[in-house]
């Protein structure tokens, strides 16, 4: 079974300092086939374009083993747009928004010119999920009503505040997928039997998880084989395009 990882971070910030042979590494111990990357902290939220250039770089120099999303800041407006579609075209294939990062709530006005050029790409977005006030379940819920046509990837399943609002937000709102990385296994199996095995997404959090201890969580929680290769495999695959 192939084993993609949907949430890595790698780059040379403040709080995170992972190289992406360290990234490749653990993937290779763990038997993972590819894995989304994404800048990190300072490039997140101030230098974009240099955490973008070095992600795009990566990709293009691992093609086999990396998938870019791009880290960009909504505060930086047009130019914002202009750098989301420079990486877009360059290769990546989704995009990150980290709200309490970044300094904004999570369905403000402000991502909705990002969201509307999302939307022209067919490409998902992810947002880190679960932090007081600026990222929960039911901003991301009337987000995704809002643009029903963009995919949206509710990161670590809202760990951890706010895991009790996660299925209720999310049921009846098709483009909302879930990613595992942090939640616990039986939260993890709640959504499968509340949503469906079509909606989870395997994702480690790299660094600040441990990969193995990421992966045994989804074997626990969908012992099954046909619902492991959706979530470790095909989901994230659907999402960004790929067969």
């Amino acid at each position: 079974m192939k084993i993609i990882d949907a949430h890595c971070q790698v780059g040379n910030g403040v709080d995170i300092k992972i190289s992406a042979e360290e990234l490749l590494r653990e993937m290779d111990e763990n038997e993972i086939e590819k894995a989304v990357i994404c800048p990190v902290d300072k490039f997140m939220a101030v230098y974009n374009r240099e955490g973008n250039d070095y992600i795009i770089d990566l990709a293009r120099k691992f093609p086999a083993r990396f998938i870019g999303f791009a880290g960009i800041n909504p505060w930086y407006g047009g130019k914002a747009v202009l750098e989301l579609k420079r990486c877009l075209d360059d290769g990546l294939k989704g995009l990150v928004l980290y709200p309490f990062l970044q300094g904004f709530l999570l369905n403000d006005k402000l991502v909705f010119p990002l969201l509307q050029e999302m939307e022209k790409y067919g490409r998902p977005v992810y947002f880190h999920c679960g932090t007081l006030v600026s990222a929960e379940p039911y901003q991301l819920r009337d987000l995704a009503e809002n643009f029903p046509k963009v995919n949206f990837i509710m990161g670590h399943c809202a760990f951890s505040d706010y895991w009790n609002d996660v299925i209720l937000a999310g049921k009846n709102v098709k483009n909302i997928y879930f990613e595992t990385s942090f939640i616990w296994p039986d939260m993890i199996s709640n959504i499968i039997d509340k949503i469906g095995e079509n909606r989870v997404i395997f994702g480690s959090g790299f660094p600040i998880d441990p990969v193995k201890t990421e992966i045994e969580k989804i074997k626990i929680a969908c012992p099954g084989r046909s619902g492991q290769l959706k979530i470790f495999e095909k989901n994230i695959k659907r999402l960004i395009g790929e067969k």
